[in-house]
């Protein structure tokens, strides 16, 4: 199937494109500022389906609204009635274009949201779309858009999102003038999963406008702001972010996908001594903390016990003995562990446990706890009786 994308080098569009590419069905034909008429023309034509995505939001010069917005939808429909092509159009418009009178609204609203010019110039590409569909039956989905955000979105351009992730990725201040002020946001994967199923749809009417989307986030941008800026203290300090939230995940592959080169890699802190070492690499607020420890061999790391702290090694490397011990009784348990075959064990409360290098290398041990650890209560004993 042959594909056009106009807009190509866009947000939308380059996350659209690089799904697509990768499935041999879909043969993608990219159309930028730089395509000439003639190649666009013959774009056109060999495509059953455009992806139409060209547009700015914020010129420097508002004649831009017109020449760059409309200016393009007006060549493809003009070509397309000419020729009688009956094409699938997608149309990217936004959620601010209504029946409503533009001139209604107020001048800080607008100052707020979105320049009126812009509306107006994706209203007049949507009824350009809807004329040219009545006359050659070219079938039309007009997408009227929230807030799209995530990955390849420009900062300052694209969303608030990808505006704080970039100002905070880069130690830069966060302004907000309106902090109560509540935006839609639709991540970009999710907007994808949209524009993919529309290849394949049947839909019956000629023009289709789709202003309702799955996944949609209602947020304060202040509140925005405090998870953006969270996520920067937690990841300074070897925390991983909550992520049982769907907006969160999708947030923070957003804001790590603005860091800087200098600030995509950083430094672990390892506590050395005779035996080895331990370095702590990733602490969560809810579900503990994960370490990795090595000993030389011969070396024991271990020989306490826990109240309630649950642990679970696995050798990565090497050869070791694992030995619990029920403090109650004296009864023990043991385990031999080879980095080659690869197996858990987990700690009981109230066992003393060890672990001896029992190989010829260096012992290297995964270790999760089920809780951070905790300097003033850190349950963890020896066991002097025995």
């Amino acid at each position: 199937m042959e594909i056009a994308v106009t807009g190509a080098n866009g947000f939308i569009a380059k996350n659209l494109i690089y799904n697509l590419i990768y499935n041999k069905k879909y043969n993608v034909h990219r159309i930028t500022r730089k395509t000439s008429k003639k190649k666009i023309i013959e774009i056109l034509k060999k495509s059953q389906i455009i992806y139409h995505f060209a547009g700015v939001n914020r010129p420097i010069n508002k004649k831009s609204f017109k020449a760059d917005n409309t200016g393009l939808t007006k060549l493809i429909c003009d070509f397309l009635i000419k020729e009688n092509l009956k094409k699938k159009i997608i149309f990217s418009s936004t959620i601010h274009v209504t029946k409503d009178d533009l001139h209604k609204r107020s001048k800080e609203k607008w100052k707020i949201n979105v320049d009126p010019k812009y509306v107006e110039s994706k209203k007049n590409c949507e009824k350009m779309l809807l004329d040219m569909s009545k006359k050659n039956d070219s079938k039309i989905f007009i997408l009227r858009l929230p807030n799209i955000y995530g990955k390849w979105s420009k900062p300052n351009y694209n969303s608030v999102i990808s505006t704080f992730c970039n100002k905070v990725a880069n130690s830069k201040k966060i302004t907000i003038s309106d902090p109560g002020k509540t935006v839609n946001l639709l991540y970009i994967d999710d907007l994808i999963k949209v524009l993919k199923k529309l290849i394949i749809n049947r839909q019956v009417k000629k023009f289709n406008i789709i202003k309702k989307f799955d996944n949609v986030k209602n947020i304060t941008i202040k509140k925005i702001a405090d998870i953006i800026h969270n996520f920067e203290n937690r990841r300074n300090n070897f925390f991983t972010p909550e992520m049982s939230s769907s907006f969160n995940k999708k947030l923070y592959s957003t804001y790590i996908s603005n860091l800087p080169k200098n600030k995509i890699s950083y430094l672990l802190e390892s506590h050395k001594d005779e035996r080895g070492s331990f370095t702590e690499i990733i602490k969560t607020e809810k579900n503990g903390q994960f370490s990795y420890f090595t000993a030389k061999k011969g070396q024991i790391r271990g020989r306490h016990f826990h109240h309630s702290k649950v642990e679970k090694f696995l050798v990565l490397k090497g050869k070791a003995k694992f030995n619990l011990k029920d403090i109650s009784d004296n009864k023990t348990i043991n385990f031999k562990l080879d980095g080659s075959n690869p197996m858990i064990v987990e700690s009981i409360p109230g066992y003393q446990h060890y672990i001896k290098n029992i190989g010829n290398e260096e012992l290297i041990v995964l270790l999760w706890s089920n809780e951070l650890f905790d300097v003033d209560n850190p349950d963890t004993f020896i066991d002097e009786k025995n």
